[in-house]
């Protein structure tokens, strides 16, 4: 059965498991060998950017 195409907002909730730059770029670079659909990847890779910003500013991270 074919799985459904994540859109942008899928693939923020998705990356915002990762509260620290380096988990992030891990994250894109799994799903990057596994993605074959080009709007697909646009998607990831826009919602990875938004995620960068996030973590910049502390949004959706632990404070310590």
């Amino acid at each position: 059965m074919k799985q459904k195409e994540m859109d942008r907002t899928d693939w923020l909730i998705k990356f915002r498991r990762a509260k620290c730059n380096e988990t992030l770029d891990v994250m894109r670079d799994a799903a990057l060998r596994e993605l074959t659909n080009i709007r697909e990847v646009a998607n990831m890779l826009f919602a990875h950017e938004k995620r960068e910003d996030e973590i910049e500013i502390g949004l959706y991270c632990r404070k310590i």
